[in-house]
């Protein structure tokens, strides 16, 4: 049971107090909305849920288990923080908080609560930033936590509990074994939510089980798609509906997961077509995006490998055309700094130094005979894998002077926006090519090695939602050899995507 104790050990570790409210309104007023949570929600809240909100606030008060799959933006966490109130003043019972990261928990979840709680000026308590406590009924309240935390859970066995799983697909078994362990009671509810991503673990179980009623959003159920017009701020919108659908194809996983919210028939798809490096091929071949690389400079990028069967891959690109790809093996540190300057020489674009005035002590030319300065000939930019191997040749070629720059795959994005899509940097790059060849707008010379290594490239989402592309272990081990070509050529592209939310426009690139 929980006992006073239990909440004063606990009270030291929900942070700041957020909001306190004197008891305007005795306990008792709240209890004639024990069967109507709508009516709790619209009368003291003053927060009016769309008609699938509601559908969910009823099978909350009549069904002792609920999974809720949904589409983007649905109202999901509000809604579930808003019944945590119902539950705490209608109910007279216990909520329990959960999500996979502090974010969820603190940020959103427990963000909606004092949202809710601020509005609502006649309920009585204390609102910390991760609980709400009544004083003299240590049984009622809301305590947060996050899934790392979930241990936690396992001493409350109040008469009535209500355990929330908020983003589902991503917490652990033992989160919903502590949830099902607090929730005990006759009276006590367990309301799981989350986006179906996965074709596996406990989230697809229970929404497929028996024993759970299980509940489906799609975007196109919400106000705000049905009209066409902004209902409810923040929800999806047909825009946006439009918009997954031409990114990612109405038959993506990440389509079906967040806009139809249906569990994906597989976990892993084909990142890249075959018909679509066909038709790049075909316009290197033709030569009809001549026009617009002329005068672009060439951007270049290494993934290197040192001994045994991987090797060291050098992609070099003018514009939207890729202008050479080649492959060695069995080379040092040294020996590929020194064999990557000599390539790049041999394709009559050196890699540009940065002070190119200073007397040459072995490194490019100057002044080439057609007079053109040794920066309007040279390769302006080079990428190298930086982890392991790469590490050295990135530090050797900045201690020459050399303009380079190393390429992190394991890397979080750098910008917000696509930190929110991709797992990685990696993950980044791939989905960037992707992009690239999907809409037409790169060159690439014919190559059956680089063409296989693409095609049996997959990807899938993660439990968060991100793009992350299979590890290189695991497609090293189906495909027999190391992905070298397609590293090197993802990475070579990786400035030329389009970032997130952008358009595709004609190529234009100028280096100072």
């Amino acid at each position: 049971m929980t006992t006073p104790a239990t909440i004063r050990s606990l009270e030291a570790d929900v942070g700041a107090l957020v909001a306190e409210h004197r008891a305007a309104r005795g306990l008792q007023d709240f209890a004639k909305y024990r069967d109507d949570p709508v009516a709790f929600l619209r009368d003291v809240l003053h927060w009016q849920p769309w008609s699938r909100q509601e559908e969910i606030a009823g099978l909350v008060r009549d069904c002792p288990l609920v999974a809720v799959r949904s589409a983007n933006g649905i109202g999901k966490d509000a809604l579930a923080a808003r019944l945590a109130l119902w539950w705490v003043f209608a109910r007279g019972g216990l909520a329990l908080l959960t999500g996979p990261s502090e974010r969820q928990t603190r940020e959103i979840l427990m963000g909606e609560v004092k949202q809710a709680f601020a509005r609502a000026t006649d309920l009585p308590g204390r609102l910390f930033e991760m609980a709400l406590r009544l004083e003299g009924d240590e049984q009622r309240g809301i305590l947060a936590f996050t899934s790392t935390e979930v241990s936690r859970l396992t001493g409350f066995h109040a008469p009535r509990v209500l355990a929330v799983l908020s983003e589902a697909q991503a917490l652990e078994p033992f989160s919903w074994e502590a949830a099902l362990s607090c929730a005990t009671g006759e009276d006590s509810r367990i309301l799981a939510l989350g986006n179906p991503l996965l074709r596996t673990g406990r989230f697809f179980e229970v929404a497929r089980s028996p024993q759970w009623v299980a509940v489906k959003i799609r975007a196109a159920e919400h106000p705000n798609v049905v009209q066409r017009r902004e209902v409810i701020p923040g929800g999806p919108t047909a825009a946006w509906v439009e918009r997954m659908a031409r990114e990612y194809g109405t038959d993506s996983t990440i389509y079906q997961s967040r806009v139809e919210a249906e569990f994906p028939d597989d976990a892993l798809e084909a990142l890249i077509r075959r018909s679509w490096l066909e038709a790049a091929a075909a316009r290197w071949e033709s030569g009809e995006m001549e026009e617009e690389a002329r005068g672009q400079p060439w951007v270049a990028a290494l993934d290197p490998a040192r001994f045994g069967m991987d090797k060291t891959a050098l992609c070099a690109r003018q514009g939207p055309i890729v202008r050479r790809l080649t492959t060695w093996s069995q080379a040092d540190t040294m020996a590929t700094c020194g064999l990557l300057l000599s390539q790049l020489r041999e394709w009559g674009w050196p890699l540009w130094r940065s002070q190119p005035e200073t007397p040459h002590d072995g490194g490019p030319p100057l002044m080439y005979p057609d007079g053109q300065p040794s920066r309007q000939r040279s390769t302006a930019r080079l990428a190298v894998d930086e982890i392991g191997l790469g590490a050295g040749i990135v530090d050797r070629l900045k201690e020459q002077r050399y303009a380079v720059e190393g390429f992190n795959s394991a890397r979080t994005p750098k910008t917000p926006a696509e930190a929110e899509l991709y797992g990685n940097c990696r993950a980044g790059a791939y989905w960037g090519l992707r992009q690239l060849l999907e809409a037409g707008r790169l060159a690439l010379p014919r190559d059956e090695a680089l063409f296989e290594e693409l095609t049996a490239t997959q990807w899938k989402p993660s439990s968060s939602g991100k793009i992350q592309i299979e590890l290189k272990a695991e497609l090293r081990e189906r495909l027999g050899r190391s992905p070298d070509k397609a590293d090197a050529l993802a990475m070579c592209c990786a400035d030329l995507a389009p970032r997130r939310g952008a358009t595709f426009a004609p190529v234009s690139v100028r280096w100072a």
